[in-house]
């Protein structure tokens, strides 16, 4: 069988084609996959940067929040009792003691008191300061100093050798905005009488659980509302360190917010 003139230069036109485009395809490929690196690693330090601009922003939150606490502290709390005190001590009549005895013994019941006061208000400045106190430690005297206001009835479901301390500062101070930020929703707007926050660990994750017994809401309704910036906030600042919220709730049947926080794997600022 004899190959023609015309077959054969259309043979050798292919495998010229073949031998010109396997180059310019490969160039193509390796540019391509180049581009695609480029733009992950350009993603990443976006992230990164994100992130990191999250954390200071969360800090100066949480220092606000703590200075408003204690600024309402003082002057709710104790500022009443020593001021008490000080016009108990006042009231003391040297030529009466039986009675000097009594208002000595009320002064220093007083006194007693406002000196536990600045101690748990102590410890609730510590929660700055996550690393120094622990996470679990930090949310136990937020909740101290919640339920010694005597508005709500607080409960917590937390075993003393929970291992939080595998979950990273960053994380650890993201995840203690979240819990503030979901007390403060239910404090303005759940009319609850009561708080249940558990805390669990797991090899792989901690989960912060609380539930109100508030007046509840439509999830879907609320989140595509611009106004309602604390559900937002949660939900985006829970992204950022790849964790997951669940968020239950029914209008006059109370809320549920569950938080699971991974430790240390896919940080959300290597998130991709």
């Amino acid at each position: 069988m004899q190959i023609s003139t015309k077959e054969l230069e259309l043979f050798i036109v292919l495998i010229t084609a073949v031998f010109i485009l396997a180059p310019i395809t490969l160039i193509l490929l390796v540019n391509q996959y180049n581009l695609r690196k480029k733009k992950y690693a350009d993603e990443r330090i976006m992230m990164k940067q994100n992130f990191e601009t999250e954390i200071a922003r969360v800090r100066v939150e949480v220092h606000e929040q703590t200075l408003e606490t204690v600024g309402s502290d003082l002057h709710d709390h104790i500022g009443q009792l020593l001021s008490l005190t000080n016009l108990t001590l006042k009231s003391i009549d040297e030529h009466n003691p039986e009675k000097t005895r009594e208002k000595v013994d009320s002064a220093v019941t007083l006194t007693s008191k406002s000196i536990q006061e600045l101690r748990l208000l102590g410890k609730l400045l510590q929660g700055e300061q996550i690393l120094k106190d622990g996470l679990i430690n930090s949310i136990r005297h937020e909740l101290q100093w919640l339920a010694k206001s005597g508005t709500l009835s607080v409960e917590i479901d937390c075993p003393d050798n929970v291992g939080a301390d595998l979950i990273d500062p960053n994380r650890a101070l993201m995840t203690f905005r979240i819990f503030q930020e979901a007390i403060n929703n239910i404090m303005k707007h759940a009319e609850a009488t009561t708080i249940t926050v558990s805390i669990d660990c797991s090899p792989e994750k901690l989960t912060l659980k609380i539930n109100d017994n508030g007046c509840g809401f439509d999830v879907a309704e609320k989140s595509a509302m611009p106004g309602h910036m604390g559900l937002s906030n949660i939900m985006n600042r829970a992204g950022m360190i790849n964790a997951t919220v669940e968020i239950l709730s029914t209008p006059e049947a109370g809320t549920s917010i569950t938080l699971h926080v991974p430790y240390q794997e896919h940080h959300g600022n290597e998130t991709h």
